[in-house]
């Protein structure tokens, strides 16, 4: 239930239909939205990581699965190691921080070097690695935030985020590809 007087009644009203107190609001519009960009921007990409898949042979598919799964074993425990160190709170920006440099580099590469299969290979294993970190990063954090019972209850609406960012994402790169 909504808790709080005085305001606009649509706030009271959805705060009500979903759940939500008004003290947790910013906070689950928030989380919301971060999964709504993360779940856009992966779904935007993906087609492009499966293109690069490609541009080496299908043949070699088989090196890619495994660079990920190595890249993988060697990222996990170096966050995890950070992470038990460092507030989550404070790894986020620096995370996120970090991906969107790597964003702008493989652009760049890209732009110079369209038929690079080395940068093609880099970039599949890397977004599937960036897409493991932000998200565990992102629940992580939501985890910090929420006790268990907020958790119980607003989670789902929450990810409902990432299922929107799923639908959204494929659209806008659908959009985007022509130009």
């Amino acid at each position: 239930m909504a808790s709080g007087q005085g305001g606009h009644p649509l706030p009271r009203l959805a705060a009500r239909l979903f759940n939500i107190r008004v003290e947790e609001a910013p906070a689950v519009i928030a989380g919301l939205l971060i999964f709504f960009l993360l779940f856009t921007g992966y779904f935007m990409l993906r087609p492009v990581r499966e293109t690069m898949g490609v541009a080496g042979g299908v043949d070699n598919l088989q090196w890619l699965f495994t660079g990920t799964f190595l890249a993988t074993l060697a990222v996990l425990p170096l966050f995890g190691w950070l992470a038990s160190r460092v507030p989550r709170r404070r790894i986020l920006p620096a995370a996120y921080g970090f991906f969107v440099v790597n964003l702008l580099v493989f652009a760049a590469l890209f732009a110079r070097t369209v038929d690079n299969v080395w940068v093609a290979r880099t970039f599949y294993i890397w977004l599937s690695v960036f897409n493991l970190v932000v998200i565990s990063l992102a629940w992580s954090v939501l985890a910090d935030v929420f006790s268990i019972a907020q958790g119980k209850r607003l989670f789902g609406m929450i990810a409902g985020g990432a299922s929107l960012g799923g639908l959204v994402g494929p659209g806008l790169g659908t959009l985007l590809v022509a130009p």
